[in-house]
């Protein structure tokens, strides 16, 4: 599991201010708009040590033409970049002549290497779960889905939903928590008005717990869309959003490496994130261990 940082979440400075700092505050892989990506910008990604995990992204609406030239473009950005996927929102509902776009589209994405992510949104034409593996079916060509976390909180989708959901149908998730009093405006509440995690009332423990039962093992990519939090200094704001999840996904890497249940001390609780990312594999099985005996004495 590695934790990504979507950059809508400073849309306010330039992608080139916030590269360094999000490699500096633990990050491991980092979205990139598909104006950006220039081979310029890809040496600045790894210059911080950083990939990039999503290339944003393809609007699916009733022109085809526009949206068949646009996905060409995002596939050679996508190309330029390295990156997995192309995120993918539909403004279109999926009739038969939508779905024959968006086939074609995916199809171009995999001749570049790369494929789509199909984001499903409440506030759109595919609104949930069921709905965007319909998507991901006419899709084709290595599509999966794209889950986050508002977004399935505020939807149609059910935690059974969740739960049939194989982990690897799942392209990458997009991680934030959902404020406890929906806004009369459920545009500014997902674009100005989402909680850091932990912070608001969606069950991001139970979220978490599911999708890695489900086998999904791959980018959690931070999206934590606040205009309070756009406000702080950008290091405050990416450090803060960094910290928020690694409490969510960080500490399950005990369990992943076969301790069955936490010890009853954790013995992540006194360690940065900073701290834990920076250990050798070696290093965290010994301190975990170590811990797992204590607290079976």
């Amino acid at each position: 599991m590695e934790l990504a940082l979507t950059p809508d979440t400073r849309w306010d400075i330039p992608l080139s201010d916030l590269i360094p700092i999000v490699g500096r505050s633990g990050f491991t892989a980092l979205g990139c708009p598909a104006a950006r990506a220039t081979p310029a910008t890809r040496q600045e990604f790894t210059g911080a040590g950083l990939v990039c995990h999503e290339l944003m992204a393809l609007m699916v609406t009733e022109d085809a033409e526009r949206t068949l030239d646009f996905a060409g473009r995002l596939a050679a950005a996508a190309a330029t970049m390295s990156s997995p996927w192309v995120t993918t929102v539909f403004v279109a509902p999926p009739t038969p002549r939508v779905a024959a776009v968006i086939t074609r589209c995916a199809a171009i994405f995999a001749d570049a290497g790369t494929a789509m992510a199909v984001e499903f949104s409440p506030l759109g034409p595919v609104p949930g779960i069921a709905d965007g593996l319909e998507v991901m079916e006419v899709a084709g060509h290595g599509a999966r889905l794209l889950v986050d976390t508002w977004h399935f909180t505020r939807g149609p989708s059910t935690w059974a939903d969740l739960a049939r959901l194989p982990g690897e149908k799942i392209a990458y998730l997009q991680f934030t928590d959902v404020a406890a009093a929906g806004s009369v405006d459920p545009v500014d509440e997902t674009m100005n008005r989402r909680p850091l995690p932990g912070d608001g009332v969606a069950d991001l423990r139970r979220f978490a717990d599911q999708v890695r039962d489900n086998g999904f093992d791959g980018y959690v990519s931070v999206e934590v869309l606040n205009e309070s939090l756009r406000a702080q200094p950008v290091q405050a704001a990416v450090s803060a959003q960094f910290e928020a999840a690694a409490r969510y996904w960080l500490e399950n890497k005990a369990r992943d490496r076969g301790y069955g249940r936490a010890p009853q001390v954790n013995p992540l609780e006194n360690m940065t994130p900073e701290q834990i990312l920076g250990m050798t594999d070696e290093q965290l099985d010994a301190l975990i261990a170590k811990y797992a005996r204590a607290s079976n004495r």
